[in-house]
């Protein structure tokens, strides 16, 4: 009996070695000037998601439902040719991102390259052909390539040749080039324990946003954004670990010490603050919360430019935004949920915590007189009517809010949910989505627990078999970018300013 014990000991030893040579020889693939990299422990994965059948990847029916309603999802097409695509379930997977041939790269072991061949060329509909000694797939700005038992799968940054794609392949393959492994930083975060592990340097992350029609409309709208992503943090780490229960993401800012940032961020940061859910339905689905001193706020270059904007704006200009931002000093909060009744549209509620709330108050109902809008006064809140919307700006202690909702709020504040207002009264950042697949909801909450740490929890609904399917379906539920969302590729001669309203300019944080 222990003869068997031994060997068996033996053997598993073996397979750990064996899988752990196959990652560490995709991992010296991946080139040193990498902007980041993300590890996909693929075999843990596939079995918390409850994937894996002796060896074979199978897609449970609940997860091929939400597949075949957004079959036009990356992911989705992805997890659709997974059984088939010949991938060896007991090694990592990588990507890569950088500024050189290969915009985006994914890394996968193989253990059958020809199933592999087959199932990409169905997708693509094009053939692979021998380039360099590699067999290779060139289909516009996507390049496949297959050898020495690991697939590559390639997002093209500048137009080029096959055979200058299958060159630049062929340096990864030869693995003779400096690899992502001398990157102290990067090294220790693919170490590290967790089912997805991701490494981005600061500016490579922040050229991936710019590409993003989303992020650049959300910067304009939200210029705090940009203490972040224009500000002197070296890198990003995030790691996200499955359980039986939740998904589990911690993250955490690479800084020097005495850096901008942290300087900015001990200058601006205020007590973190839950009352400004008493104010918010529990039926939104986004609240976002930042505790800032207004007073330092409206210092800002940032702020100051959005101001600047406003007040040129006929009719708003004449609103004094800079006095009332002045006197925040705490929470500032942004409530979002889509209008049921109106694809577009949504509800929204606003609120922040106040030195002098009744001050704003009175601000906000002087400006809406004076432009011919006599509100309606219920209690302490100032009723007006917007088109399908009934807008009420009031207070509730200290904090200031604006509702923007197409029905009357009755049900209960987002403040009755307890471990809500533990998460927004302890972190100067806080995010809550609510996630919908179907008929279930989820949640996942954020918290940035100090200037440099974060912490989040993915919760799925209640009945799902597995928080790593849930968070599959969750993920392949979510619609794909339009085509032309990311036509506007910011290359060197652009800036951040390309995509501001005209005459409007904005420069880093220092």
């Amino acid at each position: 009996m222990k003869q068997i014990a031994y060997v068996a000991g033996v053997v598993a030893l073996m397979l750990l070695s064996a899988c752990g040579n196959v990652n560490e020889s995709v991992e010296k693939m991946i080139p040193s000037d990498a902007t980041g990299v993300v590890s996909i422990d693929v075999p843990a994965i596939l079995k918390k998601a409850q994937m894996s059948d002796d060896g074979r990847i199978v897609v449970p029916a609940d997860l091929s439902e939400v597949i075949d309603a957004n079959d036009a999802a990356p992911l989705c097409q992805a997890l659709t040719d997974l059984p088939v695509l010949g991938i060896n379930t007991e090694a990592k997977a990588y990507a890569y991102f950088s500024d050189g041939t290969f915009a985006s790269a994914l890394l996968v072991p193989l253990s059958d390259e020809a199933a592999a061949r087959k199932t990409i060329a169905a997708r693509v509909g094009a053939e692979f052909t021998e380039l360099d000694q590699l067999s290779c797939l060139a289909n516009r700005d996507n390049f496949f390539a297959v050898h020495d038992g690991v697939l590559l799968a390639a997002r093209v940054g500048k137009a080029a040749e096959a055979e200058k794609l299958a060159k630049a392949a062929r340096t990864l393959y030869d693995r003779k080039g400096h690899s992502i492994l001398e990157v102290d930083q990067a090294k220790d975060c693919l170490d590290a324990k967790g089912d997805i592990n991701a490494w981005f340097k600061m500016a490579g992350l922040k050229a991936l946003l710019k590409r993003n029609k989303s992020y650049r409309e959300a910067a304009q709208r939200l210029p705090l954004i940009e203490v972040f992503t224009e500000s002197d943090i070296d890198a990003v780490t995030c790691s996200i670990n499955l359980t039986e229960q939740d998904a589990q993401v911690t993250t955490k800012f690479l800084v020097a010490d005495g850096s901008d940032y942290l300087k900015l961020m001990n200058t601006i940061i205020a007590q973190p603050d839950a009352a400004v859910l008493n104010v918010i339905p529990s039926s939104m689905d986004y609240v976002l919360a930042m505790s800032v001193k207004g007073g330092q706020l409206v210092q800002l270059p940032q702020i100051e430019q959005l101001l600047a904007l406003f007040g040129k704006l006929p009719h708003i200009g004449r609103l004094d935004l800079k006095g009332m931002l002045s006197t925040i000093d705490g929470p500032v909060a942004v409530a979002l949920a889509p209008d049921p009744y109106l694809q577009g549209e949504w509800n929204a509620v606003i609120a922040a915590r106040s030195t002098q709330p009744g001050n704003a108050l009175q601000t906000i109902s002087s400006f809406a007189q004076s432009m011919g809008q006599a509100p309606e006064l219920y209690g302490n809140e100032y009723v007006y009517q917007y088109e399908n919307k009934m807008i009420k700006v009031g207070m509730n202690g200290q904090v200031i809010y604006l509702t923007m909702l197409n029905y009357e709020a009755t049900e209960s504040n987002a403040a009755a949910d307890d471990a809500l207002s533990s998460l927004f009264a302890s972190t100067p950042l806080s995010l809550a989505v609510k996630t919908h697949v179907g008929q279930s909801q989820g949640r996942f909450t954020f918290g940035l627990t100090d200037h440099v740490n974060g912490h989040g929890t993915y919760v799925p609904a209640e009945g799902e078999a597995s928080p790593t399917r849930a968070l599959l379906k969750t993920l392949c539920a979510i619609r794909p970018a339009a085509a032309y969302d990311d036509m506007i590729d910011p290359g060197e001669d652009s800036s951040d300013n390309d995509f501001l309203p005209e005459g409007v300019k904005l420069h880093p944080v220092r």
